[in-house]
């Protein structure tokens, strides 16, 4: 039993406290609230961004390193400063010491309430979040690992997340997070308001569909999309007909039912 352990928290150093790690202590991960104070029980990565394989890791906290928690990101990640760096690092490799108020494990982006819900709150839902997103052309600057609301910065899934928050549905960041989140759809199955993913020059290599997605839009309809696209870009409508889209595409997953 030792050995499994150590294998699966070295799988999990390997790939920078990956989600596939993290899911496998799920029901493990410790309380968590804003301003708690924790303390690494491991080394774990201090990374740029809340999900795996994407975005720059600045290194490790040393075991038993006291922190502030700034932000319960996920149930994989908090954020923290250290050293005068701010990143995000593993909950499998922290425990809480005080401050924090909480009784249960960090919150999980739940999916969106459905029970009784009707085709006609789903296309309401989505015309809202279309016409939201259709409103911030113009006004939202693209930024690599960026979720900044305050200013409008945002990269293609915190774009999404603060897009979809606004009617009130909590979805994680990152875009392969986000499809997880989601429920799969096929590409001639898709309605307004689904998350389109496609792969990027960095994860096109890789084989699985989860690994593959590199970069989230919001489905309009006929073909058309509305995502985060890049520093020149900013926000634009795109078209899945289009020669990139078409080598691009990845899959689809519906959060509004």
């Amino acid at each position: 039993m030792k050995k499994i352990a150590k294998l699966v928290l070295g799988l999990s150093l390997l790939a920078g406290s990956s989600l596939s790690a993290s899911a496998a202590f799920a029901a493990t991960a410790p309380a968590i609230t804003t301003s708690s104070t924790i303390i690494t029980t491991g080394s774990p990565y201090l990374k740029q961004l809340p999900y795996t394989s994407q975005g720059k890791i600045y290194g490790s906290v040393p075991k038993g390193t006291k922190l502030t928690v700034l932000e319960n990101t996920n149930k994989y990640f908090v954020k923290v400063k250290y050293n005068g760096q701010t990143g995000y690092i593993s909950t499998l490799f922290i425990k809480v010491t005080g401050g924090g108020t909480s009784t249960a494990p960090a919150p999980t982006p739940s999916k969106p309430e459905t029970s009784g819900s009707s085709s006609a709150t789903w296309s309401k839902q989505a015309d809202s979040i279309l016409s939201f997103a259709k409103s911030l052309e113009g006004k939202v600057q693209y930024g690599y690992a960026k979720n900044d609301t305050k200013n409008l910065i945002f990269d293609c899934s915190s774009f999404t997340k603060y897009v979809f928050n606004k009617e009130g549905i909590h979805l994680p960041w990152g875009a392969r997070a986000q499809y997880k989140l989601g429920t799969p759809v096929s590409k001639n199955e898709l309605r307004k308001g689904d998350l389109v993913f496609f792969s990027t020059t960095a994860t096109a290599k890789n084989k699985d569909t989860v690994n593959k997605i590199g970069h989230v839009g919001i489905y309009i309809g006929n073909n058309k999309f509305i995502h985060n696209v890049n520093t020149k870009d900013d926000v634009v409508i795109g078209d899945l007909n289009n020669t990139w889209q078409k080598n691009h595409y990845v899959a689809s997953a519906r959060i509004l039912k």
